[in-house]
């Protein structure tokens, strides 16, 4: 065992721990974190997944406040009082009722700027479940009484789906009715699934109107949503969980690739059995510098100065292999500007069309797969949709951008399969590559640079994440691959080599997200079938050398019990909390099976990997 490495997971796991407290009504249950609420139901239906009070900067950062007082009154409702200060040099306070009552929860924040206060956004935000909502009708009342009959989206909008309401209507599994009244502002929703978050989410402002914008010292601040909630018919829920598997439809295992930092690699197996090497080079800086040699198939990703002609620019590139005798396997071409994000109705740098450089790059590495989209998130990819002379689409993935929770990470593998019907339909069903698929971030679109997460705790926007060598990243990496297979999705790319995404140390011992890697290139060449998920527990078929293998993952911080017909469960390898730390055994395998005696438990995050006999 590395002990190092050991007493670090321990130290690590003791900061993470994430406590919720439970509070209910007759007809209301959710959970409070601090000044948040997540998991509203009415009578055991999802209604909200959070309900929030955000102050943003005039940079899209969140003030934390300070909390001057909090009351809580559960005598006939559930009423939270809070009075907040937010800001440092600039201040607002707030006092912030939130109540609960027998069939309605009403939102109030009364305020005054103590001095000028320059902001992008202040209010409630409530967060919109998928499940019973994508597709539905709504109605949506805009600020001059204008009704309109409008649906939730299906596929993913690159902008907002409904714009300057005060009011929405919508009937939930043609039993639950939910009226939303907004009182102080109009409100707006954007499609949260473009960052990966299993939201819709909507909040107080326009983005159609200037920001930032600054609130004058001595002015007042309120706002006021009412959500008011009737059901129409008594509803049942299941009580067994039976996961059933798509026997029709298999998938070829996809290719597994490494993003490096340079071509020099350490001497390990695993390293050298990646099929590709992700490597980024930024050529509108010094990069001659950069030498590469390596046998080895490369996936370039080049950020180039959109300022420059296209073809100077791919010159520049063709002359960097060349020199560097790299096996050009794949290339995206990126203009480093697009490294930012852009509002669909803001205003946008005059760049060349990406179909250009595409061109180009088809004539001059006619041996290589011509990759469109971008190194940032689906958001920036759905925004500047691909048109011609590609071979395949390219996206990363981060849970971090909007919310760090443990609650928030684990519910992203959901909105998966609307990214990938979303991207589908406007590629042309392209092949695909997801990567890399990380929690912390590689690149903030929307800022100036990543936070550095210093004290290692949650933390949005963040360069770094604590739970990277921890069971949850584990569970969350496989949650988000099993989620991500279809028929076009052909490459994947999780972590780098070293540093804050890495599965080495510097001194090159294995870190836990090694074995993860190593396990999945194990799996190469095999045939695998989906099976549907159920009550957030995702699950693939193996058939590997004549050999069947079953891989589940429990992406929940809650025991579960699952029943999947025809398989024996019997004879399974479990990594769950309890036995986490083998992870850091040095014959560590997820080979390893053994006998269970209660197969159908799932625990917290387990991941099983079980063997057909």
């Amino acid at each position: 065992m590395i002990i190092n490495q050991y007493q670090n997971y321990m130290y690590n796991s003791k900061l993470l721990e994430e406590k919720f407290i439970k509070n209910s009504n007759n007809n209301f249950t959710l959970l409070k974190d601090n000044l948040f609420f997540r998991n509203i139901t009415f009578q055991n239906f999802q209604i909200l997944k959070m309900i929030s009070f955000l102050v943003r900067d005039k940079n899209w950062n969140n003030y934390d406040p300070k909390i001057l007082n909090y009351e809580e009154n559960f005598d006939t409702s559930l009423e939270y009082i809070f009075d907040l200060e937010y800001g440092i040099n600039e201040i607002l306070k707030t006092r912030n009722v939130i109540l609960f009552s027998e069939n309605s929860i009403t939102l109030s924040s009364e305020g005054e700027f103590l001095t000028d206060f320059w902001t992008n956004r202040i209010g409630f935000n409530l967060l919109i479940p998928l499940e019973n909502h994508v597709g539905s009708n709504i109605i949506v009342t805009k600020g001059n009484d204008l009704k309109e009959n409008k649906k939730f989206p299906e596929n993913i909008k690159p902008d907002q789906p409904f714009f300057k309401f005060k009011n929405l209507a919508y009937t939930l599994d043609d039993s639950l009715l939910v009226n939303i009244n907004f009182e102080g502002i109009l409100f707006e929703m954007e499609d949260q699934r473009n960052w990966g978050d299993a939201s819709y989410k909507i909040y107080s402002g326009s983005l159609l109107n200037p920001f930032p914008y600054v609130e004058k010292g001595g002015s007042n601040f309120s706002q006021t949503v009412k959500i008011d909630v009737e059901n129409k018919k008594q509803r049942s829920f299941p009580s067994i969980n039976i996961v059933k598997i798509d026997h029709i439809t298999s998938y070829k295992f996809p290719k597994i690739g490494i993003k490096i930092d340079s071509p020099i690699l350490p001497d390990d197996n695993l390293i050298k059995n990646f099929d590709y090497y992700y490597y980024l080079i930024d050529f509108t800086d010094d990069f001659k510098n950069v030498t590469s040699r390596s046998d080895k198939k490369v996936f370039l990703v080049a950020l180039v100065d959109h300022a420059n002609d296209p073809e100077e620019e791919l010159t520049k590139i063709y002359n960097f292999i060349a020199e560097n005798t790299i096996n050009l396997d794949k290339i995206l071409i990126c203009p480093k500007i697009y490294l930012n994000s852009f509002q669909p109705a803001g205003e946008w740098p005059k760049v060349p069309e990406l179909n250009e450089y595409y061109k180009i790059a088809k004539k001059i590495f006619s041996n290589s797969q011509i990759v469109s989209g971008m190194v940032t998130n689906f958001t920036e990819l759905n925004r500047k949709r691909p048109k011609m002379f590609y071979d395949l689409v390219s996206f990363s993935f981060t849970p971090i951008v909007h919310d760090s929770s443990d609650f928030g990470v684990l519910n992203t593998p959901e909105t998966i399969p609307y990214i990938l019907k979303t991207l589908k339909n406007f590629s042309k069903s392209s092949d695909v590559h997801i990567g890399p698929i990380t929690i912390g971030m590689h690149f903030n679109p929307y800022g100036e640079s990543l936070v550095s997460n210093k004290s290692k705790i949650r933390l949005e926007m963040a360069d770094s994440d604590p739970r990277h060598d921890q069971l949850f990243s584990l569970t969350w990496t496989l949650a988000i691959f099993i989620q991500s297979i279809n028929k076009e999705s052909k490459f994947f790319t999780f972590n780098s080599i070293y540093g804050h995404h890495g599965i080495l140390n510097k001194n090159n011992t294995k870190r836990p997200l090694y074995h993860l890697n190593n396990f999945l290139i194990s799996l190469t060449n095999s045939e695998i079938f989906k099976f549907n998920p159920v009550n957030e527990v995702y699950g693939l078929k193996i058939v590997l050398n004549d050999k069947k293998y079953y891989l589940f993952v429990n992406s929940s911080k809650q025991k579960k019990e699952i029943i999947i017909p025809e398989i024996n469960f019997s004879n399974q390898y479990k990594l769950n909390l309890k036995n986490y730390t083998d992870i850091f055994n040095n014959d560590f395998s997820f080979f390893n099976f053994k006998k269970d005696l209660n197969p159908y438990t799932f625990e917290p995050l387990e991941i099983k990997f079980i063997e057909d006999k």
